[in-house]
This record gives C-alpha cells, structure tokens and sequence, in this order.
C-alpha cells in the first residue's frame, strides 16, 4: 500500500525523523489521549495487551484529507478499514509503540492480527490487541507496561492510572502507576548528557530520553 503524504504519513516517517527528534528540543507532533488494558488469567499470566488510543483534531483532520474518497468530510467504514490497514502496515516497524519489559527485558509480542478504527467528533480512535511471544508470569516479579515513542514524534497520554485498566487478573495483582514530570526529567536527561566524558558517546537510544518521558504501569500479582 502507497505512503501517504499527511495524516497516517506521520506514523510512517517516524524512522527519517528519529535522529532529530531525540534531542532535548524534541517535542511531538501528533498527541493520542491512550488507555491499556492488560488482560490475564486467573493463575495471573498475561494473556494480551489492548490499545485504545484518541487522536488529536488536527492529525485527526490530516487523516480525513487523505482518506476521504467520497468527499463527505468524514470517514466512512470502508475509509476507516484503509486508515487502519494502513496503520497496520506502517507502525509494525516500530513495534506498535507497545512495550512490555521484565527486569530491564523487553518481551516480544506478537503483531496485532488487526486494527479497528473509529471517527467521532472529528477525532480517529484506534484499537487493537497483542498477545506475549511467550509466558509472562505476573507473580514472579513486576511487569512494566508502557507506550511511547522512541523518536518522541507521538505523545501518547495517559491521564491518570485508570487509563491502565487490569481484566480476568486475580485480586491479588497490583498496579503501580508513574507519570513522570517532563521538565524535571529533561533536566536530569541534559545532567546525564553532559556528565558524559569526551570519549563517551550517546547512547544510539539518546540515553532513553522517550522511555524516561513514558508513562507506565507496573504490574505484580501476590502469591
């Protein structure tokens, strides 16, 4: 499928931008309002991770430019499956922008078999589900889930910590929620930066500086 030149076209160039945008002037460019849904199972082994992610009117806007081809100012069902698919396509490269981390690991999900779209009130949801590449116990130790991305081009917003939402877990599990403070961690980000030494060199992930911005949750179900 073609590359769009607006809307969806910014999940596409992310990879071009990467290198500008992880800068302490990095700033994003398009904003999703995001919920997780973290499913398990009774003997709290994580089964799936759901996005829920609402973007912004203007990239929104951008989307209908390019996908409307029956000129109506909206986005029908058949339009919405082309932006989905086409979402499909562009951001798998990226991994979704869907983290899970064990102890500093990160595990492999699988790619999501589809994504459903939305348009209401000027605005495109978009949703879809992965599945562990392989088991992940939640009893063992915490589990960090998380979305963002690493060239900081995408700002996904957690508002608070019921947009981390725990399904079929058992009640023993527990979530801890961290939003970080952007100015505080840019600071700290520019310290790290310049504490480095002449023959030092950046870390190729720009010393995490879109991890250290994410939003996340961590997980753990008591024995």
């Amino acid at each position: 499928m073609s590359v769009r030149t607006g809307g969806v076209a910014a999940l596409v160039v992310l990879g071009a931008l990467a290198a500008l945008a992880r800068t302490a002037e990095a700033h994003p460019h398009v904003f999703a309002e995001s919920r997780m849904e973290i499913v398990g199972n009774a003997e709290a082994q994580l089964v799936s991770v759901r996005n829920i992610w609402r973007f912004d009117e203007l990239f929104s806007s951008s989307v209908v430019v390019d996908f409307d081809k029956n000129g109506n100012g909206t986005l029908d069902p058949d339009e919405i499956e082309a932006v989905s698919a086409t979402v499909l396509q562009s951001i798998a490269e990226w991994d979704f922008y869907t983290f899970v981390t064990v102890a500093g690991r990160d595990i492999k999900l699988e790619p999501p078999k589809q994504i459903r779209g939305l348009f209401d009130h000027g605005q495109l949801t978009l949703l879809f589900e992965m599945a562990p590449a392989e088991p992940v116990d939640l009893k063992k130790q915490p589990v960090t889930f998380s979305a963002y991305d690493e060239s900081y081009f995408v700002a996904f917003d957690f508002t608070d910590e019921t947009a981390y939402q725990l399904l079929d877990l058992p009640k023993t599990c527990r979530k801890t929620f961290t939003q970080p403070d952007p100015d505080a961690d840019a600071s700290d980000w520019m310290n790290s930066v310049s504490m480095l030494k002449p023959n030092q060199a950046l870390p190729s992930d720009g010393v995490n500086y879109s991890q250290l911005l994410a939003t996340r949750v961590d997980v753990q179900c008591a024995h």
